[in-house]
């Protein structure tokens, strides 16, 4: 290593003139003698050398190269919640120093109670302490956490052992995952455009990734559990079939669209009594009403099931029964439906072909308990649209609202402030005339059931229990998708 020269001697220091001058006085430091200084800090992006000021931090997506996509993913430090930082000093050697997280901003800080549910809530918050390597630098990996939601922007500070700070440029979170579409053959009347769809998920930090579309099997209806079933085996062999969307998995979701998603309710009876039968008596016309499946399970008027499921009709039974005792069979052909266009809302029987008498008519029917828009399927990475409800093609502003609605659940909205969720949102409902949770945002609090079109029509949020064609989070639950962690993906 270099020395530094000695002092001159008293003497020579006489010599120049300079005999007033005390011999211990150097005219200059020496440049070894010299503490080392802080230069910078800076996140690191695709090189132990490579550094970038301000970037997009993929927080959901792991570091492996498989998510780096060329576009908005350039190189694996741009993955996960713990990117890399690189210190450095103006001179070699060990220097001991401190880095910091500066608290984010843009999205709402994290409550107390939402940081104990999850880990992935908490960002570093302490101070810690290094020693750069031999040459002066020093780059830290995995030792400093961000966060798993959307939106935050993070600053890092270095600190050397005098005090001085660097700082970082800003680091903005954001969250990514794949999806695809999966088409029903022979549909009429699929979404034209998914661009609504990723621009509200834009809004809260979410970039959606189309890959091209799947055909799966058409099914005419899904109607209960065994459908679904079938519906989900369907996509996941189409996925399993392409290379390309089976390797996003876990960060992957499909989106079915299918024909009608219409639940029936089996084997309800309508009566009327009394009634005059024999001939030359009037029909009689029986208003189809009928307790809903769902809580609260309101008795409302209902449609006949018809032309949803081939070979199923509305028509199950029908009896005559006599005051004072007897029971006679009537044949389907004697009763039909009344209503408007396919709204059938009545059925009316023949009577003519009975004895004369007097009694109760029994009909037993099948009906439509209601026209779901959209499932998200459970324990799946999938969705799926009606494109037809109520015997129509559904426009695509309905399908739009009820894709980004059905994404919403699968991300874990409307969350009500349990597991690893954000708190509670201050809308949310349950059940209520609905399946799930769900945001009741410009209807009253405290509905015993918010199926009702007061409440369709009063709605302000695209995740309220039926399709009321908004297609924004409200002002409460986009703070909540902000927040979400989508980490595990699906």
């Amino acid at each position: 290593m270099g020395l530094c020269s000695k002092p001159d001697k008293a003497s020579d220091v006489a010599k120049k003139g300079g005999g007033d001058k005390k011999i211990d006085d150097p005219k200059k430091p020496c440049p070894l003698a010299e503490e080392a200084n802080i230069v910078s800090i800076a996140w690191l992006d695709g090189g132990d050398d490579k550094e970038v000021a301000t970037a997009t931090q993929w927080v959901n997506l792991p570091m492996e190269d498989q998510w780096v996509n060329g576009a908005e993913i350039k190189n694996k430090d741009r993955l996960g919640m713990k990117p890399r930082l690189k210190v450095k000093f103006d001179k070699p050697g060990s220097h001991s120093f401190k880095v910091k997280l500066l608290a984010p901003t843009g999205t709402a800080a994290y409550t107390a109670t939402e940081k104990a549910r999850n880990p992935n809530f908490n960002h570093t918050e302490d101070e810690k302490s290094y020693t750069t390597d031999a040459d002066g630098t020093k780059i830290i990996a995995n030792d400093v956490q961000l966060v798993a939601g959307g939106g935050y922007k993070f600053k890092a500070e270095a600190k050397d052992s005098k005090g001085k700070k660097v700082t970082t440029g800003e680091l903005t979170t954001k969250r990514l995952f794949y999806y695809v579409e999966a088409k029903m053959t022979g549909l009429a009347s699929v979404l034209s455009s998914t661009a609504p769809i990723d621009s509200e998920y834009a809004k809260h930090h979410i970039v959606l990734k189309q890959l091209s579309a799947l055909s799966i099997t058409r099914q005419t209806n899904i109607g209960n559990d065994t459908d679904s079933g079938t519906l989900s085996g369907n996509v996941n062999t189409a996925i399993d079939a392409s290379a390309t969307v089976k390797a996003k998995k876990p960060y992957l979701l499909a989106v079915a669209y299918t024909d009608h998603l219409a639940v029936k309710n089996a084997n309800v009876t309508i009566s009327k009594q009394p009634v005059e039968v024999g001939p030359g008596k009037p029909k009689v016309v029986i208003p189809v009403v009928a307790r809903g499946l769902l809580a609260p399970n309101a008795v409302e008027t209902r449609y006949l099931w018809h032309d949803l499921v081939p070979g199923e009709s509305w028509f199950v039974e029908a009896k005559f029964h006599r005051d004072g005792g007897g029971v006679t069979d009537i044949p389907a052909a004697k009763v039909t439906h009344k209503g408007t266009g396919d709204y059938w809302d009545e059925v009316e029987i023949d009577v003519t072909g009975l004895a004369v008498g007097r009694g109760r008519i029994d009909v037993k029917v099948n009906v439509v308990d209601r026209m779901r828009g959209g499932l998200a399927l459970g324990g799946a990475n999938q969705v799926c649209v009606c494109t037809r409800a109520w015997w129509s093609n559904q426009p695509d502003a309905k399908q739009e609202c009820t894709i980004i609605h059905e994404i919403g659940h699968k991300l874990d909205m409307v969350v009500k402030g349990s597991g690893k969720q954000p708190d509670a949102v201050a809308t949310h409902y349950s059940g209520k005339g609905h399946a799930g949770d769900h945001c009741y945002q410009g209807c009253p609090a405290g509905e015993a059931s918010y199926n009702t079109a007061a409440n369709l029509s009063a709605s302000q949020c695209v995740i309220f229990g039926a399709v009321n064609q908004k297609n924004a989070f409200c002002a409460n639950c986009e703070k909540a998708v902000k927040k979400l962690d989508i980490n595990s993906g699906w």
